[in-house]
């Protein structure tokens, strides 16, 4: 019984020395509804990256096919198949940005 006792704690020991890491990538993304610098600067890349998304949507459906990708992002439309999550051909907006805690207006 002794024996399972360092193992037991060396495994609760990961856990949480691994958790702080999770919480933190998390939170990388800044929420929206801040109202503190990082919620100003979420706002911002946010309402960039919406101006982006919508000067690349040439035909206004509001999703990128590969050509409108690629005429104006070489890099994702290098990675266009690891952005297109749900493989329809098309990049929708979380797709676009990579998450979604931000909606599109």
């Amino acid at each position: 019984m002794h024996s399972a006792l360092p193992s037991l704690a060396t495994a609760l020991l990961a856990v949480l020395l691994a958790t702080p890491v999770v919480v933190t990538a998390q939170s990388r993304i800044p929420s929206l509804d801040q109202n503190d610098r990082r919620g100003e600067i979420g706002r911002a890349a946010q309402q960039k990256a919406s101006e982006r998304f919508d000067g690349a949507d040439a035909d206004k459906d509001g999703r990128l096919s590969r050509e409108e990708v690629a005429g104006r992002f070489s890099y994702m439309a290098e990675k266009f198949d690891q952005m297109d999550k749900d493989r329809d051909g098309f990049l929708n907006w979380e797709e676009f940005i990579g998450h979604d805690r931000w909606k599109k207006e």
